[in-house]
């Protein structure tokens, strides 16, 4: 699997770790703070239940890497509350090492309309 591939994997399984309420699991593995979880967690409060999409091909998850070559962004557009596509993206973050050949730090970096 290269590199994007992982990348595109890890959103991913954050993804479902959020719709399954797993945030001991996430923070454990770095992916989220104190206060990410808790703005989290107020944005879903509001916007209802977080559910997956009805089917992989409707999880759509941006890639891209920065221009100053300091890791890459992964954005699921859009997130589901209530079996309802919403306009609310997840934005995560990805640092490797130098040769960009492993995943050093990966995190949830915020969710924004």
């Amino acid at each position: 699997m290269i590199l994007e591939e992982k990348i595109v994997q890890l959103t991913r399984e954050t993804l479902v770790d959020l719709v399954n309420l797993r945030y001991a699991k996430l923070k454990e593995e770095n992916k989220i703070n104190e206060e990410t979880e808790e703005f989290l967690k107020e944005v879903f409060q509001v916007e209802g239940t977080l559910t997956l999409p009805p089917s992989d091909e409707e999880m759509d998850i941006d890639l891209y890497e920065y221009n100053d070559n300091s890791g890459f962004g992964t954005e699921v557009r859009y997130l589901w509350f209530d079996d309802e596509e919403s306009q609310i993206v997840l934005f995560c973050e990805t640092k490797t090492n130098a040769e960009k050949t492993e995943i050093t730090e990966f995190y949830i970096e915020t969710i924004d309309v």
